[in-house]
């Protein structure tokens, strides 16, 4: 794995983990950076939890040495974040979030994207599973 991967994987998991934990055990402060008045719209402690727990096992996914899981993790990584930035921006332009929200989470996401990405097209190719490999081999003698 290139360095560049590595640096962008561990700041992505950094993230993750900051922002996942912040939403899993303080929604309340994340709904307020939101400039969401959490005592007008207290259910929004419920899909903050949920999204802070799968932020959480995401990150602590792209730390692990186990190198199957880690690289599960790195695939996923464009399709959540790139789902992510699309809903934040929507939010925003749909008027769910107030402007400098929106803004926020969109960039936030977006940044994430970009990480997903640089860590996804850094790492070099995976061999073949080991039954394709047999299969190969099978057919070319």
């Amino acid at each position: 794995m290139t360095q560049r991967s590595d640096v962008a994987r561990v700041l992505l998991a950094g993230v993750r983990l900051t922002m996942g934990t912040a939403g899993l055990l303080a929604p309340g402060l994340v709904i307020r950076r939101l400039d969401i008045d959490p005592a007008r719209q207290p259910g929004m402690r419920y899909p903050l939890r949920m999204f802070g727990i799968r932020t959480v096992l995401l990150g602590a996914e792209l730390l692990t040495p186990d190198t199957r899981r880690r690289s599960h993790a790195e695939r996923l990584a464009p399709v959540v974040h790139g789902s992510d930035t699309v809903s934040a921006f929507l939010a925003w332009q749909l008027g769910d979030l107030p402007r400098r929200a929106g803004v926020m989470a969109t960039a936030i996401s977006a940044v994430n994207l970009v990480l997903a990405v640089v860590t996804l097209r850094s790492r070099p190719p995976e061999p073949p599973p080991r039954r394709t490999r047999a299969l190969l081999r099978l057919r070319s003698g």
